[in-house]
């Protein structure tokens, strides 16, 4: 899928000049306070799951959808990894001290709408283009989407000291990426050669998901404003 590196490189560095990558690599702003979104990530986090259930199909045995399902596989846990980091980070305590009510209000509130249309419109892509060459646009696209966000984020949890306590912001989940990086560059790619078409679908596909991640990246860079109202009631 080389055909794309040129529209995903372009996309990353818009993306990567967002308001939220930008605060995350601010040093003018306390670094604690710069994780101060992360509680706003909990639909997205949880929600990835189902995304990745959408892109599986267990009766497709092609070398296409086998290295779809070697993906989906490396990152289904990881959820588990986020709400581990929420009991060892502050503004993820917050989160998790609030009254039942409280908290699935704001997870669900308008505040963090775009987060959650991030992950229907994500899991609508993938149902609706039930092809194993479009499901591996889509990963394509995620994983491009999503390392914009690890890298000032990494480097923030570095300057913190907090790389080997955290888990889905420290250096396991860094590892795994890299491991599978280095795992899947030496296995052989599917041969697959995209029509007219699919070259045209695939630009719109990665376009999609650029979309929706920059519309949840603010969304969340807007929810460090509102941490203050993540207090637990009195």
């Amino acid at each position: 899928m080389d055909f794309l590196d040129d529209i995903l490189e372009e996309r990353k560095a818009h993306l990567s000049q967002s308001m939220l990558c930008t605060f995350m690599a601010d040093a003018r702003v306390d670094p604690k306070q710069r994780l101060s979104f992360i509680p706003a990530m909990i639909f997205f986090t949880m929600g990835f799951r189902d995304i990745l259930s959408a892109l599986r199909d267990n009766s497709d045995k092609s070398a296409l959808q086998l290295t779809v399902h070697r993906h989906c596989d490396k990152d289904a846990f990881h959820w588990q990894w986020y709400l581990d980091d929420l009991e060892a980070i502050e503004h993820g305590r917050r989160l998790l001290c609030l009254p039942t009510a409280q908290a699935f209000t704001d997870v669900w509130s308008p505040l963090n709408h775009a987060t959650r249309e991030t992950v229907y419109h994500a899991i609508h892509l993938a149902k609706t283009w039930r092809t194993p060459f479009y499901r591996m646009v889509l990963i394509r696209a995620l994983e491009a989407t999503f390392s914009c966000f690890n890298e000032p984020m990494y480097t923030l949890v570095d300057q913190l000291g907090l790389a080997e306590r955290l888990h889905y912001f420290g250096r396991i989940h860094r590892h795994a990426e890299a491991s599978h990086s280095t795992t899947l560059t030496g296995l052989p790619d599917p041969v697959h050669s995209p029509t007219e078409d699919e070259h045209a679908t695939a630009s719109f596909l990665v376009h999609q998901v650029f979309d929706a991640f920059r519309r949840m990246f603010d969304c969340w860079y807007a929810a460090r404003l509102s941490s203050q109202a993540m207090r637990p009631a009195a």
